[in-house]
């Protein structure tokens, strides 16, 4: 039962990430598309979609990052797994997931702290930065979740990663 839920909240998170990289993409396209347009017909004035540009690439960014890392294709180099055997591909996967989730771990907190300490806001929107910087400690602890699934299974013996992801169930 509980893996079953939580094999349910992994296909959302992957879902959510899928359609999130595909959506900030296509406003990322919509607004270049339309600063090009600005530039050609001069009487059109676009103030601040620069700040939005910004916002929708650092969220693609980070979310994306969650999706290859949810794969675990993020820091993957499949020829050394192949020149391995079974016991020293083990270590290497639980040394591996270990250092992942130092990392996930870093951006979740230092994420955090950033995010609080910014206080900046966008020049024209007057939006306050956090929104943008949210994406550190949000995807990082994600990222976070990943890892320690990644380096139990690991740790079990049991990490086999293809391309359908690190399950949580």
């Amino acid at each position: 039962m509980i893996g079953t839920a939580l094999s349910r909240l992994d296909k959302a998170v992957m879902r959510l990430c899928r359609w999130s990289v595909n959506a900030c993409f296509l406003g990322l396209f919509l607004l270049l598309a339309l600063g090009i347009i600005q530039r050609m017909v001069p009487f059109i004035k676009l103030s601040g979609y620069d700040e939005l540009i910004e916002l929708l690439f650092v969220w693609m960014t980070f979310v994306g990052s969650v999706a290859l890392w949810r794969e675990g294709s993020l820091y993957r180099v499949e020829i050394v797994d192949d020149l391995l055997g079974h016991r020293a591909r083990q270590v290497l996967a639980i040394l591996i997931q270990f250092a992942m989730l130092m990392l996930a771990l870093l951006l979740a907190i230092k994420g955090w702290d950033f995010m609080l300490a910014a206080g900046e806001t966008t020049p024209f929107l007057q939006l306050d930065k956090t929104y943008w910087y949210a994406a550190i400690p949000v995807c990082g602890t994600v990222m976070s979740v990943y890892s320690v699934a990644a380096l139990w299974r690991a740790l079990r013996g049991k990490l086999d990663i293809n391309h359908e992801g690190i399950t949580l169930g």
